[in-house]
């Protein structure tokens, strides 16, 4: 069996461990990584030499955007392509890349600045249409791995499997405790979650997980529904403020090798954040600006105090970039917009209480909450607060595809949305997915005057997360994520890493059978 891992930067470690701890029970053969950011990559290539030992096949994505510079795109090519493997179309797979379709500084500030030409972006494109197809064709892989979906080229990837038939394996949080799913495909939601929900549905699933489902229910509603990774509520940046001598140590270290930005090996990494970018933003204009907000937005706050003698709607600002509006909802890039539309829509006397995300503190500018401001039934929630306490004191929740969805139908307040999310299978009563915006007043009249709290549809749709997954640290242990919600988990990475590959082993199980796992797919 050959097999394709789909890295993004640190990923690659996590694939590297997964594909040596798959190697016997898949019987691998042939090893495939696209790796993206030439950084991140540098410093694993120090750590893990081996992997340019010309046992495994490469595609790094910084090569292909160096191929791409100064070319004309071949539309025609570019046109038959699409034919072939869009969904309907590729120019999806541009915007589900934060580096090609927003600015350089997205990383760690909102940044919608143009960085690519419309023809650049193109020809990046066909470059990788072509480099990726030839590296299929190389790797003849039976089965790809990958992990969310972030770039350009884990995208068209996914397209081509697709139209070649080949398994694809999508590793993403359930954002229930600790647990993990590899989904058939990108997007939301997965076929494998909604398969065993209705198995449950009909009374056949597990007893013991059912009961485990019971204790997660009441475990949230006496304590919290935050989950493995997720970011704990602050008024403060992610980034705490380092000292002046810190800053000024830390940048003169970096200015040597700012040169590399523009002129060396990261010339063509369209991950590559610079040498200064990333201290500055982090370390003091995001604290800075974090403050700056706060103090013009602090006086207007809603409270607990002032939540609880308030009839309101509550939404919860997403992230940008993040996967959930790049990828699984990208109808609705413009949140200024989707909350005029929410605050348009809610009955007469009620007020639409919006609440910052927690990765997003600092990173957005005055500009953005004066726009929200400037619709009359807006009112921004204290940061700090916990969404427990805002989903509490609501009389409905209306979300794009977030998580907080879920924690509220937990809780037990209608949802509306308007993005694809894995717990839109639950019944309409509770949570109403709304297809054209001319239909949102109706659902949230309908929701309001007739939800029904389904407890046993919410313990299938747990249970079924928790049947289909398996348990790891994946931000704070598999990915070095600092600064995150962790359970502890059992033992360290390497168990991790065991866990996921026991799970891996039976997932492609499950989509292939031992005499055709081995088997030539069919190539286009």
């Amino acid at each position: 069996m050959n097999a394709l891992f789909l890295t993004q930067s640190t990923s690659l470690d996590m694939f590297y461990r997964l594909a040596g701890a798959l190697r016997e029970p898949l019987a691998l053969d042939k090893i495939g990584f696209y790796a993206t950011s030439s950084m991140d990559y540098e410093g694993f290539l120090k750590q893990t030499p081996e992997i340019e030992s010309g046992s495994y096949s490469l595609l790094k994505e910084w090569e292909i955007i160096e191929q791409a510079s100064g070319k004309s795109p071949d539309l025609e090519y570019i046109k038959n392509r699409e034919n072939e493997i869009g969904d309907p179309g590729l120019w999806s797979a541009i915007v589900a890349d934060r580096w090609l379709y927003q600015g350089k500084n997205s990383s760690f500030r909102q940044d919608y600045s143009r960085r690519y030409t419309h023809e650049e972006l193109l020809s990046i494109l066909e470059q990788g249409i072509k480099s990726i197809e030839r590296f299929f064709d190389e790797v003849k892989p039976d089965v790809v791995f990958s992990f969310i979906c972030v770039t350009f080229g884990e995208y068209l990837a996914y397209l081509i499997a697709k139209r070649r038939g080949i398994p694809f394996l999508n590793l993403r949080p359930t954002r229930i405790k600790d647990y993990v799913i590899l989904g058939e495909s990108i997007f939301e939601p997965s076929e494998l979650i909604k398969e065993a929900f209705e198995r449950y549905e009909r009374g056949n699933g597990k007893a013991s997980v059912a009961e485990e489902a019971r204790r997660y229910l009441d475990f949230v509603t006496k304590g919290h529904a935050m989950y493995e990774g997720v970011i704990p509520p602050s008024a403060k940046a992610p980034a705490v403020v380092m000292s002046k001598k810190s800053i000024f140590t830390k940048a003169s270290k970096k200015l040597k090798n700012t040169k590399d930005s523009f002129q060396g090996r990261y010339k063509h990494d369209n991950q590559y954040p610079g040498s200064l970018g990333p201290l500055l933003y982090q370390g003091v204009l995001n604290p800075r600006r974090a403050k700056q907000v706060n103090a013009m937005l602090s006086p207007g706050y809603m409270t607990e105090d002032k939540l609880k003698n308030t009839e309101y709607v509550f939404y919860p600002l997403h992230k940008e970039p993040e996967v959930t509006l790049l990828v699984y909802s990208r109808a609705y890039l413009n949140q200024i917009e989707v909350v005029r539309n929410f605050a348009a829509n809610i009955p007469v006397g009620m007020k639409l209480v919006v609440k910052e995300h927690p990765a997003s503190v600092g990173w957005r500018s005055q500009g953005f909450y004066k726009k929200l401001l400037e619709i009359p039934n807006v009112v921004m929630a204290d940061p700090s607060i916990v969404s427990k306490t805002l989903i509490k004191h609501s009389s409905l929740v209306a979300i794009i595809a977030g998580s907080i969805g879920f924690e509220a139908l937990l809780l037990k307040r209608p949802v509306v949305s308007l993005g694809n999310c894995p717990f839109n299978i639950l019944p309409d009563t509770m949570i109403r997915k709304v297809e054209s915006l001319e239909g949102l007043g109706l659902a949230i009249q309908e929701l309001l005057e007739g939800y029904t709290y389904d407890e046993k549809a919410v313990l299938d749709y747990v249970a079924a997360n928790m049947e289909c997954g398996v348990q790891v640290s994946l931000y704070s242990k598999l990915l070095g994520k600092r600064g995150v919600y962790s359970l502890g988990g059992e033992g360290g990475v390497d168990a991790d890493i065991e866990r996921l590959a026991e799970y891996a082993v039976r997932r492609v199980r499950e989509l292939t059978s031992d005499s055709s796992a081995g088997a030539a797919q069919s190539y286009i």
